[in-house]
């Protein structure tokens, strides 16, 4: 079990939940509750969408006040993993089980969806995260069956390229889980959270390696199963660690600048985090998967 504070930099113990905005959610299936969440997409205006593993979409406002929900077309095979939300406002789903991407309207109203099972180009065995370049075009993580790879689409859903294949060497994954497009000095990557190898690894987005940092372990600077990662405004990369049960931030070379949560259920505390995203403000929105609820926070300064 991680014995570290809710908030660690350098040894500093800033104590648990400090930093936290708000917290939506417990277990069950009514309005603003989940089982089980899995992904979060947040919009420029600071409302966020949430996926959990019962295939509902909620909806929220800024302030974590419930809006709408709908559910995906299929979910009895459940877990859908990742969502993304487009330039001009399309939410899209990750469709796990069901080895397709989906495309809804912002309200939810369905549009269009394309990929098959198999192991082909455009084919997925369980798809993972989904995220979307400044041109529009989608990037996706295959798992499974040695599967592990990345995926480029068009923004109709043409595939264009693919990379990686299984394994520990650099440029290769063991369940690529989560996914971002980080934008420095005038260039995109891909940052890929490549969960079993407890790393972190980014590319250009022809899917030339670019760097790779992390190893498996419990102190700062080291990860245990990173489930997704993200970017703030300054370029600083957050990390959720599932195995951690924490987040840790990191600079753009790949530098510990310390961590935030612990095992728990209290206010700041986290239990197998799943997912993450960046909102305005650079508020950090949680899927904090076992406790069935999202955490906002700010990173305590």
């Amino acid at each position: 079990m991680l014995l570290s504070a809710a908030f660690s930099c350098s040894g500093a113990d800033s104590g648990a939940g400090r930093g936290v905005v708000f917290t939506v959610g417990s277990l069950g299936t009514s309005q603003g509750r989940f089982r089980q969440p899995r992904a979060i997409a947040v919009d420029p205006g600071g409302r966020f969408y949430v996926l959990d593993r019962t295939g509902r979409v909620q909806f929220f406002g800024p302030g974590g006040e419930f809006v709408t929900s709908w559910v995906l077309p299929e979910y009895e095979y459940g877990q859908p993993v990742g969502m993304a939300i487009e330039s001009q406002g399309s939410v899209l789903v990750n469709d796990s089980h069901y080895q397709r991407i989906l495309r809804f309207s912002a309200d939810g109203s369905f549009i269009a969806s394309w990929g098959s099972p198999g192991t082909g180009p455009g084919q997925f065995t369980l798809g993972r995260d989904v995220v979307v370049d400044s041109s529009g075009n989608v990037y996706t993580g295959d798992y499974g069956d040695e599967n592990d790879r990345i995926m480029k689409f068009s923004p109709t859903g043409e595939f264009i390229k693919e990379w990686g294949r299984r394994g520990t060497d650099p440029g290769r994954f063991d369940r690529p889980q989560g996914m971002e497009i980080e934008r420095r000095e005038g260039d995109e990557y891909l940052l890929v959270a490549d969960c079993n190898n407890h790393r972190i690894q980014r590319f250009d987005l022809e899917g030339r390696l670019d760097a790779t940092w992390g190893e498996l372990g419990t102190e700062v600077g080291q990860l245990r199963y990173p489930m997704s990662v993200a970017v703030g405004s300054n370029g600083e990369i957050y990390v959720c660690e599932w195995g951690n049960n924490r987040i840790q931030k990191y600079d753009a070379d790949g530098n510990s600048l310390g961590t935030w949560g612990r095992a728990g259920r209290r206010e700041g505390e986290l239990m197998t985090p799943w997912d993450l995203e960046i909102g305005p403000d650079d508020t950090i929105y949680v899927v904090d998967y076992g406790n069935h609820r999202i955490q906002a926070f700010r990173w305590p300064s």
